[in-house]
């Protein structure tokens, strides 16, 4: 607001800054929203697995969709299994990394959205491997790997990011 000659304050309209401000905000809340939520159904999903599926059978919950228990001290797809602190250690790195990153600058709302979703699954995973040393995957398609709710938000949130990445440099090169 600005003072008139008469000493009056005037109404300047709408401060840009302040919508940006409160898009950042709504981003940044997003972000938290949803990594709590992915990280909280990652440990229930876990919790419930273990403690009514023996490890090494499956029960079918869907067709086409079967729940089993699995201990995986790796990464995806069963890969480095001897290397279980090099990934706890990564999941620390980036969950810092990505709050870093969600705190110093303005994020969008679905920027929010899709880091909280790589946030929550990280968080997820590394929670298991710091108590337990594995990840529990449960998830059995028996045309891929075994996976966990962690595993999907982490792929759905980068694929998604990378995608848009990829959408915007498209326009940006054609416009």
């Amino acid at each position: 607001m600005d003072r008139a000659p008469t000493g009056e304050l005037k109404d300047r309209g709408p401060d840009p800054s302040a919508a940006r401000r409160s898009q950042a905000f709504q981003g940044r809340a997003l972000f938290a929203v949803v990594a709590a939520i992915v990280f909280i159904a990652d440990r229930i999903s876990k919790r419930l697995v273990v403690a009514n599926v023996q490890p090494g059978t499956e029960r079918a919950a869907l067709p086409h969709v079967w729940i089993t228990n699995t201990q995986n001290p790796g990464a995806a797809f069963g890969v480095a299994q001897e290397a279980t602190a090099v990934f706890l250690v990564a999941s620390i790195v980036v969950a810092v990394g990505l709050v870093f990153y969600v705190v110093r600058n303005p994020i969008g709302t679905g920027a929010g959205v899709l880091l909280g979703l790589i946030l929550g699954g990280t968080a997820g995973n590394g929670y298991d491997r710091l108590l337990h040393g594995t990840v529990t995957d449960f998830i059995a398609l028996h045309f891929w790997p075994v996976f966990n709710v962690a595993d999907s938000a982490i792929t759905v949130g980068v694929v998604l990011l990378l995608l848009g990445y990829v959408l915007r440099q498209r326009s940006e090169s054609s416009g």
